[in-house]
């Protein structure tokens, strides 16, 4: 069974785009309210709602863009391999 250089590539960046999906999934700050937050100083200040916002907005837009780039990739590879 030979692959095509195209599809090495596209196996390779759905390997790294799966993995990179993991991590930032595994970031991602939980959206049930934790009850451990008061024994570990979670408190609400200002300076920590904004900082907060700013990381899960960041870590929520690279998870989207990074499933989007696997969905892709994994769709053309597919493709590729039917039409040729």
């Amino acid at each position: 069974m030979d692959m095509s250089i195209f599809e090495i590539i596209g196996g390779s960046i759905m390997i790294i785009m799966s993995i990179s999906v993991c991590i930032l999934v595994l970031l991602q700050r939980s959206t049930r309210g934790s009850g451990l937050s008061a024994l570990s100083g979670g408190g609400d200040s200002f300076f920590n709602k904004n900082s907060g916002r700013t990381k899960e907005a960041l870590l929520f837009r690279s998870t989207k863009i990074c499933t989007i780039v696997f969905f892709v990739v994994t769709i053309a590879v597919y493709a590729a391999d039917i039409l040729l």
